[in-house]
Formats: structure tokens, sequence, C-alpha cells
């Protein structure tokens, strides 16, 4: 089973349970309720009911999450329909009717068995409601004490309704946020990846042209690293990258932004206020990959990082995404031309 398997499995489980749970509790009040007003045929068909749902949280332990919510549905709808032919129409049973049909929504049962399900219950409603309308209650309560329990079966089935919805739409809320940090990150290095790099490159820029105030990017590129996934293989070559993502991450600010722009070049983009400081940054990035001891099942690794940077001084309208990047591009050959494991900056 995937993990995100095991997820929504997990969701099922926390979701039908608090169901059950609720159901237990509401079935020992009306237990108590039925022995007041000593209806004994209701008595035990809440009994019965309550032991469906106390079977149901068993079965749940048990991982059969469908069998658990299709026996309670069907116990419950069963038990329901016959309390209406026990009380009547105005005891307000009719709304879990509409409960169960939003119960088999929210199951893990297939799309077609939602469907039936759904339509059972909607058919086996409008049987009931044809059965009873001119039918007189086996059991004629009080009108105050009918009136009493409509509001509570109204409020208890509005309240379970709004609790499972609320409950899957932040689940929805959840994976949809999931979904977005996944869009945007790197999966290699858990960095931002090359679209959501660019995104925020491109805010940058737009806050410099507007607002005013200096900026740097620096793009860094392993030295060899092509060499390194040739000796050692590919999962070296991304234990590399995720552990240099890493020591770069440590040697920046939480105003700053890191990204793996492509293969092994990373680019920073660094809001700072000189050339100078663009450039101690490079350097410390440099220093603290060049003195780490890098070591993957056994083997001992001597790896470097050759940098580029360009600071971008002055309110300039015309200034792009692609010319920052092409700029710091420039100095990072310079640096590999230069002989490597060294850093190259420039003001614009």
């Amino acid at each position: 089973m995937t993990t995100s398997n095991n997820k929504d499995y997990q969701r099922y489980y926390i979701q039908s349970n608090l169901v059950y749970f609720g159901a237990i509790a509401m079935h020992i009040l009306l237990g108590i309720f039925f022995a007041l007003i000593r209806s004994s045929e209701a008595f035990m068909a809440n009994l019965v009911a309550l032991s469906v749902a106390i079977y149901a949280i068993y079965l749940n332990r048990e991982y059969r999450y469908a069998f658990a919510s299709f026996i309670y549905i069907l116990t419950t709808s069963i038990v329901i329909s016959f309390q209406i032919v026990v009380f009547g129409m105005e005891a307000g049973l009719f709304y879990y009717y509409l409960n169960m049909s939003m119960l088999i929504i929210f199951t893990n049962w297939k799309s077609s068995q939602k469907l039936l399900g759904i339509a059972i219950i909607a058919l086996l409603a409008m049987v009931m409601h044809q059965f009873v309308y001119f039918q007189t209650p086996i059991y004629v309560l009080d009108r105050n004490i009918i009136h009493l329990w409509h509001h509570f079966n109204l409020i208890l089935n509005m309240f379970a309704i709004g609790h499972s919805a609320y409950f899957f739409m932040k689940i929805a809320d959840e994976a949809e946020e999931r979904l977005t940090i996944q869009a945007k990150t790197d999966f290699v290095t858990g960095v931002k990846n090359r679209g959501a790099l660019m995104m925020t490159l491109d805010h940058e820029i737009e806050h410099h042209v507007h607002l005013g105030g200096g900026f740097g990017g620096i793009m860094g590129d392993i030295d060899h690293f092509k060499r390194i996934n040739d000796t050692y293989g590919h999962i070296t070559g991304d234990y590399v990258l995720a552990r240099i993502s890493q020591l770069l991450i440590d040697c920046l600010r939480d105003t700053d932004v890191i990204g793996r722009y492509g293969g092994e070049e990373f680019l920073m983009i660094c809001h700072v206020k000189d050339l100078n400081a663009l450039s101690a940054i490079a350097q410390r990035m440099r220093e603290n990959i060049a003195k780490h001891d890098f070591e993957f099942q056994g083997d001992k690794l001597s790896i470097t990082m050759s940098f580029g940077a360009v600071y971008i001084k002055y309110k300039d309208e015309n200034i792009t995404s692609e010319k920052v990047i092409d700029l710091a591009d420039q100095q990072l050959y310079m640096s590999k031309s230069n002989g490597r494991n060294m850093v190259t900056a420039i003001e614009s």
C-alpha cells in the first residue's frame, strides 16, 4: 500500500470512528428516552443499532472500513425506517436518510457503489413517506415531546452533516497545499525548482523596478559533477545534490532564496546592500562546501563548487530574469575557466 493510500485510509478511519462514537453516544441517550416512554420495540431496535456501531469500530481496527460503513448505514437505515413506523413522520426521523446519503458520499466505496447506495436510500425514504403518510403511528407521543424530539433530530443531523463536510473540506485543502508545495519543490534537494525560482526572481525584479533597492543573484555549479555520477552512480550524485543544497542553505539568511536551476546548478537570490556583501555570501558558501567531508556508502568524496555573482544596483526598468541569470552565468563561466572552486562577481 502506498503512502498516499495509507493516509487516505487513516482519514477514513478517523472520520468514520468519530461517526460511530457519536452514534454510540446518541443511541445511549435514545435508549434512555425509549426506556422512559416505555417503548420496548424502539428500545430493542435502538439496541441493535448501538451494537452495530460498536461492531463497526471493531471492523475499522481490522482495516475493513468499507464493510464497517456498509453495515452501519444499512442497519441505521432499517432501524430508522422501523422507528418512523412506530412514531410517525413528525418525529423528524426522515433527516437521518439525508445523513446516511452524506455518509455514503464520504465512504471509500467505489463511485458506482456510492450512486447505488444513495439511490436506494432515496427510494427507501420515498417509500416510507408514502407508507406512513396516512398511517397513525403505533406509539403516539405527547405533542410537546414529539416536537422536542423533532428539533433534537434536526439539530443532530445538521451538525453531523456539517462536521463531515468540514472534515473532508479540510482534507481537500491540505491535499491542495501539498500539491502546490510539490509543484514548486525540487524532488531531490527539497529546495525550490526552476519554475518556482523564476517566479521568485520575477517578483524580485518587479519590486526592484518599482521601489528601487539592490539585490543579488548567485549562480553556483558543482565542479566535475558528471565525474561523480559516472564514477559512483546517480544515487551518490543525488546524495551530493541534497547535501550541497543544505550546505548552501546554512550560509543564507531567512530573507534569501535558493533553488535548483538545473542539473548541478543552483541559483540564490539575496537581499544585500552592495556587491561586497553579495561576494561574502558566495565566498562563505564556497568555503563551506570545500571544507566539508562528503561520505556516502563508504565512499569519501572531495567536492568543490564554483560561483558567479551579479549585484543589480541601479533601478533599471529593462532588467529581466534572463539578463540577471545571463550575467551571473557569465561570472560562473569565468570562475570555471580560471581554475574552479572560486567566486567571480560583478555589479550591474
